[in-house]
């Protein structure tokens, strides 16, 4: 059975997950990885719960004028 994996970095948690586990639907996952995939995820919830998100946006254009960037 195939390893999910994380890797942490200064600014993200990228989570890995091999190709031949997507096409058979099983891999395995540690109860440390599980854990901390789990808090990262409530806290995405939690951010967009709170209001702490933009969008949706038509184009490109849109959504630069939100974020203050003119073109």
């Amino acid at each position: 059975m195939e390893q999910v994996t994380l890797e942490k970095t200064k600014e993200y948690l990228i989570v890995k997950i091999p190709l031949k586990s997507v096409k058979t639907g099983r891999t395995e996952i540690s109860s440390s990885d599980r854990r901390v995939i789990d808090r990262v995820i409530a806290e995405g919830l939690h951010d967009i719960k709170s209001g702490h998100v933009f969008g949706p946006f038509k184009n490109v254009k849109e959504f630069k004028v939100a974020l203050g960037k003119s073109e």
